[in-house]
């Protein structure tokens, strides 16, 4: 990533709260987009009456629990069992038992990736998931490696209920979860022979940032994680396991514990600069913002004592945040994507899996599955020809009328199940009624409808001059006319930023 000059504003000035005759529609939009997924007219409305602070608060209040998979506490129960139920079987019998569950855990995996896409597309529950989603990214693990369906619901829980208190909790209880235990081999850190990985993680890309800390530093830190244990789910300190006595790290000297290590860090320069760093590339630019800029933030971030709920309200009503060199140029993750053109469309997320998680899979982005503990890179990286084929093809399925005749027998049972539930979600295509009610219009005001609700930036005047042309030519033919114009504006270049 390339390190970005910033004008028209200073670091001085960066973190200021917008002036209150800034907060226009605009910037209005321009927050909705980054916070969350989507900034329909109406929602920009209710921000511009509310103002720019309770904008920020409303954005985050009111948003629930993702909800765990029905079979979830069964797979606890069994992986709690597994080592029982293997007593006294062959070595043939234990295999196709470990095989059973695998399988389960396999279902459950998908399963929590199709809660989360669905939860997350409410929009009372966007912002908060997204800021979730951030957290996911900066204290990574993977399905791939920790597998244990159980252990990958307990760490989003976690990483949520953390993400408004201070800093070194948040990053305290990571070290504690099962799944991290897991995922960096805490579970192998004995007395006498350390594991280093989860300590050079810590340091290296949750806490610090690389070139912050020393070989030595890391090895002395692995001893004081020692004894770090996940058993049956549950976090465990095997004191036995544990390695006393004096270590020296960032060159203080103690008989250090994990969570004193974590207070360590945070003592250290970089940890101030880290967390702003990751906010500024998940939710400003995909380009690096310079540490000139980063300082006064961290600076103001450590007085308030790593505080999370202040950073975020900082950040997110700063004079930097708006400036308009950072509107309306970010490309979208296929999170951001995906669930910003079921909200756009007004659509529910249809429970299909079979289709649904290869979707993403091809786009580069599979919830809980980032490619190794680095995260997700962004930027430029989510666009190529195959991700921009399967981003067009996710556009053209939702408005097809054959994607319903291609579903098996399971996933009819699934829509109609899910039609029948109290949340009465029933809109999983676009269906002529929203057709005919955008034909209903004139084709300049069906273009303008298009572009306000769902592009962040104003329409060409080539462009939608021939959009309209094109509308007027098909005006016998309005409703596929209308269908083929709005499936090329959700398919542009243009759709594809924030």
């Amino acid at each position: 990533m390339n390190t970005l000059r910033i004008d028209n504003i200073t670091p001085k000035e960066a973190w200021k709260s917008l002036k209150p005759t800034s907060w226009n529609e605009r910037n209005a939009k321009h927050l909705l987009l980054r916070i969350g997924f989507s900034a329909k007219p109406t929602e920009i409305q209710k921000s511009l009456d509310a103002g720019l602070e309770e904008t920020i608060k409303k954005s985050f209040a009111n948003a629930s629990i993702v909800p765990a998979p029905d079979g979830l506490k069964e797979t606890i129960a069994g992986y709690r069992s597994l080592r029982q139920r293997q007593a006294g079987l062959s070595e043939l019998q234990r295999r196709e038992l470990r095989q059973a569950q695998q399988k389960k855990n396999r279902g459950l995996i998908v399963e929590l990736n199709v809660n989360w896409l669905d939860h997350a597309a409410a929009p009372k529950n966007s912002a908060f998931e997204k800021w979730g989603l951030f957290w996911e990214n900066v204290f990574v693990v993977t399905a791939q490696k920790v597998k244990n369906p159980a252990l990958l619901y307990q760490y989003q829980m976690i990483l949520r209920s953390n993400s408004f208190k201070d800093f070194g909790s948040m990053a305290k209880a990571v070290s504690k979860t099962p799944a991290m235990i897991t995922f960096l081999d805490l579970q192998q850190n004995k007395k006498g022979k350390p594991n280093e990985n989860f300590a050079r993680e810590l340091f290296e890309l949750f806490m610090l940032g690389e070139g912050n800390y020393t070989e030595a530093d890391i090895k002395e830190a692995a001893k004081a994680f020692t004894g770090y244990r996940q058993i049956d789910g549950q976090f465990r300190f095997l004191k036995n396991q544990h390695e006393s006595g004096k270590k020296t790290v960032f060159g203080q000297t103690g008989n250090w514990k994990g969570d004193d290590i974590v207070d360590l860090a945070l003592e250290q320069p970089a940890a101030r600069l880290f967390v702003p760093r990751e906010l500024c590339k998940h939710y400003l630019s995909d380009e690096i913002i310079p540490d000139e800029f980063l300082k006064p933030l961290g600076e103001a971030w450590a007085a308030n004592d790593f505080d999370l709920s202040w950073l975020a309200s900082t950040f997110f009503s700063s004079r930097l945040f708006y400036t308009s060199q950072f509107q309306g140029n970010k490309i979208k993750s296929p999170f951001e994507f995906f669930i910003g053109l079921l909200q756009d469309l007004e659509l529910d997320l249809a429970p299909l899996p079979r289709s649904l998680i290869p979707a993403m899979r091809s786009m580069g982005q599979s919830y809980l599955n980032p490619p190794n503990v680095r995260g997700w890179v962004g930027g430029k990286h989510w666009i190529n020809s195959a991700t921009l084929i399967q981003r067009r093809q996710i556009v053209e399925g939702l408005f097809s009328t054959s994607t319903r005749r291609k579903l098996n027998g399971d996933e009819e049972r699934a829509l109609e199940k899910a039609k029948t539930k109290a949340s009465g979600k029933n809109q999983f295509f676009v269906t002529q009624d929203r057709s005919e009610a955008w034909a209903s219009l004139l084709p300049k005001e069906r273009i303008a409808h298009f572009a306000n609700s769902w592009l962040v930036n104003p329409l060409e005047p080539k462009i939608e001059k021939s959009m309209i042309q094109f509308l007027n030519k098909n005006k016998n033919n309005p409703l596929p006319a209308t269908r083929s114009v709005a499936i090329t504006l959700l398919q542009s270049p243009e759709y594809q930023l924030a």
